[in-house]
């Protein structure tokens, strides 16, 4: 959901998902002198369907990491308030609202000196974030590595495995932020004998959500599941994880191992078909394996199509892979039930593709839906395939891209300087990591838990999210990386979901979390302790969001919806 307005030229755009929202500020040149930032004040509304009387609702300044330097000492990044550290950017996000929650902000520029701060130019907007209990909006991602901050403020700087039993489980619901509790919900939707769940699983390993199949299993629902098989590669135990698991939790009656993909492959699938009287009625997808780490420790999503022509053909393929089908046959038939467009049809529309494919036409349709967009954020945790990366270097004036990768790597390693030294228009965000106790937790699920893919991986959904705050979003998730290995070799899915604003809402400000927090981090860590950063005294902060045609100055007005056409 998006609103703007504009008051004595400020404009203020809110774009709201379901656990953030993102603000937009844009500010007329003549506005500019002498501005030190801007303040955020929010008001907490209530639900829509039942907003809080005026003597409940709550108001309070949004919080601001840095300060002047000669209002503190400090140089352990410690919070102000915006209304005495005013943010000094035109882009901001509030990482701490509820879903169906609405929501008054109020933006004041802030002029006079530091320490004694004289209000400008003031816009109000009240706007409701989306809920995922709605199917059309129904997403649904973790709180990833990037959050350790609020979690020290929740729990303590502590490790949430050594925390008290009640507090333990407190953190790890926190952690997964209804993600697990989503899939829990999905499968008991099958609540009797008349329903079915097929499922093809990777990593399927997490007890509880296995416990949450064979009660399914128990309610009489017709359960299947393939996970994972892999007995010839001695670096993967994963299908020896899966088994032991499976037969933990009484389901051996239920599974079969995807045997007969080639044994460089991998069945890197996570999803789950719902039927009722044999129809696919449903499907869940995303990057989620069903592990610990997926839930507690990597940036995951996932994401239920109340679709009944894409639930038939998640259902098509799961046949394919459920008997076990050789990957040549599989290929022709997966390129017959999903065929790949050369031009992606108009909105709205949701277009599933299936791996593996017999060539790379996947990818160069993702390649043309990155070089075709204006603005563009990519989420990668592996390496990109070389069509991807060659359509990053295609330098499209007023163009501007979003990186938010694992590690460098994954840009390629002749891609890497250019991309980091910033000789293509775009802005990364590397997986920085700063240690703490929740760091190793996430660390030691991620190295120990977790199959030898995924060692030390904290981004880990695959996204890419094409004009995603225009009319015309497009927004490529699923379980596949966007790589060769990923589109010829493995099982694995995506979908193409085009011409859905409200979806992509969602996406963009969960990418705009993660890629805020590492970019903090990231700071920090070139900063040091002895340079820490801090707030300009005066208005030249603002001058580089103004050079004609730079990415600060694109990215101001794209997000404050003031960019021309």
């Amino acid at each position: 959901m998006k609103a703007s307005a504009t008051q004595n030229g400020l404009t203020l755009r809110l774009i709201a998902g379901t656990h953030n929202l993102i603000m937009g500020f844009d500010l007329q040149d003549e506005e500019r002198t002498g501005c030190l930032g801007f303040s955020i004040q929010r008001t907490d509304l209530g639900p829509q369907s039942a907003p809080l009387p005026a003597v409940q609702q709550t108001s309070h300044w949004l919080p601001n990491t840095l300060r002047f330097p000669k209002d503190s000492a400090d140089t352990d990044y410690k919070p102000s308030t915006s209304d005495r550290s005013p943010v000094q950017d035109f882009r901001w996000g509030d990482w701490t609202v509820q879903p169906g929650q609405s929501y008054r902000y109020t933006v004041t520029a802030q002029y006079g000196q530091w320490n004694q701060l004289v209000p400008g130019a003031s816009v109000s907007i009240e706007i409701t974030t989306q809920d995922p209990a709605d199917p059309a909006c129904s997403v649904f991602f973790n709180r990833g590595a990037a959050a350790s901050n609020a979690y020290n403020q929740k729990f303590g700087n502590s490790d949430p495995s050594r925390l008290p039993a009640d507090q333990q489980q407190q953190a790890y619901a926190w952690l997964s932020r209804g993600l697990e509790e989503a899939i829990l919900s999905f499968l008991t939707q099958a609540n009797d004998s008349t329903y079915g769940l097929h499922a093809v699983i990777y990593e399927f390993q997490k007890p509880n959500l296995l416990g949450g199949l064979k009660a399914a299993v128990d309610r009489g629902v017709d359960v299947k599941v393939a996970y994972h098989y892999r007995h010839a590669n001695p670096k993967d135990d994963t299908w020896a994880k899966n088994a032991a698991a499976a037969h933990a939790a009484g389901l051996d009656a239920v599974c079969v191992q995807r045997k007969a993909n080639p044994q460089s492959a991998i069945s890197h699938n996570k999803f789950v078909v719902l039927l009722k009287d044999g129809h696919p009625q449903a499907v869940w997808t995303g990057s989620t394996n069903w592990t610990e780490g997926a839930i507690y420790g990597q940036l995951n999503v996932g994401h239920a199509i109340y679709d009944f022509g894409v639930a038939q053909a998640y259902e098509s393929y799961f046949q394919q892979l459920y008997n076990d089908a050789e990957a040549r046959p599989l290929k022709t038939a997966l390129s017959r039930l999903t065929p790949v467009p050369a031009i992606l049809p108009p909105g709205p529309c949701i277009l599933p593709l299936f791996s593996p494919q017999p060539d790379k036409r996947m990818l160069d349709l993702y390649a043309t839906i990155c070089s075709q967009a204006r603005s563009l954020m990519v989420c990668a945790p592996f390496e990109l395939a070389q069509a991807i990366l060659t359509s990053l270097e295609q330098v499209t004036p007023g163009a501007l891209r979003f990186l938010l990768v694992d590690k460098t790597s994954s840009l390629g390693p002749t891609q890497e300087e250019k991309v980091i030294a910033g000789d293509i228009d775009n802005e990364v965000s590397v997986a920085t990591t700063l240690s703490s106790p929740l760091h190793d937790f996430q660390n030691r699920l991620l190295e120990g838990k977790e199959s030898y893919h995924h060692a030390g991986v904290h981004i880990h959904s695959k996204i890419i999210a094409a004009d995603p705050l225009g009319p015309d979003p497009i927004i490529v998730m699923g379980s596949a990386n966007f790589s060769n290995g990923s589109t010829l070799l493995n099982d694995s899915n995506s979908l193409i979901i085009r011409g859905y604003p409200a979806i992509a809402d969602i996406y963009v400000t969960e990418f705009m979390r993660m890629f805020e927090h590492y970019l903090f981090r990231g700071k920090i860590a070139q900063a040091g302790a002895s340079n820490p950063l801090g707030l300009a005294e005066d208005d030249r902060w603002s001058a580089p969001f103004y050079e004609q045609g730079s990415i600060r100055a694109t990215c101001r007005q794209l997000f404050a919806g003031t960019l021309s056409s």
